[in-house]
């Protein structure tokens, strides 16, 4: 199992409110198959550089980088990598 993309799942589950087991959330298509907004997105990756302590750049927000988990724990595990803490 994938710790980071276990730790995603359980975010998006708890800051946007899903009555969804984080078991459930699928790897890719988030936005569509979950609904979201710009609005969740948003408050989404708030809650991600809340949990791991890194800082998303401006630069690197794109729904690409949303609604693929494999994609965001690897940015992630490289933003931890790198030290791009907060």
């Amino acid at each position: 199992m994938d710790e980071t993309k276990d730790r995603l799942r359980k975010v998006l589950v708890e800051s946007l409110d899903l009555h969804l087991d984080p078991a459930a959330v699928p790897d890719r298509d988030l936005v569509d198959r979950l609904g979201l907004d710009s609005i969740n997105t948003i408050e989404f990756l708030i809650w991600v550089e809340s949990e791991f302590g890194v800082e998303i750049a401006d630069e690197d927000l794109s729904v690409d980088l949303i609604d693929d988990l494999d994609r965001l724990a690897e940015y992630v595990r490289s933003r931890l990598a790198q030290g791009a803490g907060k």
